[in-house]
């Protein structure tokens, strides 16, 4: 499955099918794309800052095309449920996805045969920004540095939470422990809100975790930012520096982000392919539109379907280890 999945990717990345026939062109279906509503399935729950972004998305690429996209909390199964409606929709450019690029970099790994059969069936539409993030530790631990943190955990029993088993948090600190070797045991939570909330009240110690959602308690000195996850820091967390910029050798190419994407069913048409991309161009550089998802903490790249092909064919690779080095199965 895994070979089959990096296959569609290669023939993906290499370009677009060639151009429609002369007489489906003349028929103009594609080009009055579309003609009515659209359906965006989110495969998440509502409120959170993949259905956030997803909203903003709807609401201002619906207006360039003059029609109504409509979001879909379809959540479940590690996002493979909502996932699962769409690739067996129609290639029709009027049933998307927006989703946590994991389905697409983490869940081959994890789903085998049937469970996984329908991930080869969607494919990158756009990239709705990456992100990295910020791993905290109780700040009465009095740990500074990640270099005390990492002293601190050969000598005490250390747990971190996070969002689930295969969510961003488990994935980034399982990268962390095949870096260092660093035994840290895993406390799953239903959502971050969860994770954030078994740091704050002393059940865990630590915890990958998003900087906007850590920045009002790293103010408060309710916890400590000791670095972050991506190759950049995080406007978010001011003076915190990235993983690979500390000087520890066994970090030096520490690099966890993730993703937020829109897939179609495979097979969508060039024209409708090359609209969404025109629209996702003209979305990404509204300022309205960037206050509205500035909360996310979203950064580069932001693109249409080029740099969302590139992005699942690059990261696929980088999870393999990981997963099977922590055991991350399929829940």
């Amino acid at each position: 499955m895994i070979k089959l999945f990096l296959l569609c990717i290669a023939l993906l990345v290499a370009g677009p099918a060639p151009a429609a026939s002369p007489a489906l062109a003349a028929s103009g279906t594609e080009a009055d794309y579309p003609l009515r509503p659209i359906r965006l399935i989110v495969n998440s729950s509502p409120a959170g800052p993949l259905d956030i972004a997803a909203r903003a998305i709807a609401q201002y690429a619906g207006k360039l095309m003059g029609q109504t996209i409509i979001v879909e909390n379809r959540p479940g199964a590690s996002g493979n449920v909502g996932a699962k409606a769409v690739a067996h929709a129609g290639p029709d450019g009027y049933t998307l996805l927006m989703t946590l690029d994991t389905l697409m970099t983490v869940n081959p790994h994890v789903f085998k045969g049937p469970e996984a059969a329908f991930i080869p069936l969607l494919e990158p539409l756009g990239i709705a920004g990456s992100f990295g993030l910020a791993l905290a530790v109780r700040a009465d631990l009095g740990i500074a540095t990640m270099e005390q943190f990492l002293h601190y955990a050969k000598t005490n029993a250390v747990t971190y939470s996070s969002a689930g088993y295969g969510s961003p948090g488990n994935l980034a600190f399982e990268k962390l422990k095949l870096a260092t070797g660093a035994q840290v045991a895993h406390v799953p939570f239903r959502g971050s809100a969860g994770a954030v909330n078994a740091l704050l009240g002393n059940q865990i110690q630590a915890g990958f975790l998003a900087a906007s959602a850590l920045r009002p308690h790293v103010q408060a000195g309710k916890m400590r930012a000791l670095a972050v996850s991506a190759r950049e820091p995080d406007p978010d967390l001011p003076g915190v520096p990235a993983m690979a910029q500390l000087g520890i050798e066994s970090l030096k190419d520490f690099h966890a982000a993730f993703a937020f994407l829109i897939m179609a069913p495979q097979g969508l048409p060039p024209a409708i392919a090359r609209k969404w991309d025109d629209s996702l161009a003209a979305v990404y550089v509204m300022p309205d539109f960037l206050r509205s998802i500035s909360s996310l903490g979203l950064g580069a790249p932001l693109g249409g379907s080029g740099e969302a092909k590139q992005w699942v064919a690059t990261q696929i690779e980088n999870w393999a280890d990981v997963v099977k080095s922590a055991g991350i199965h399929g829940q």
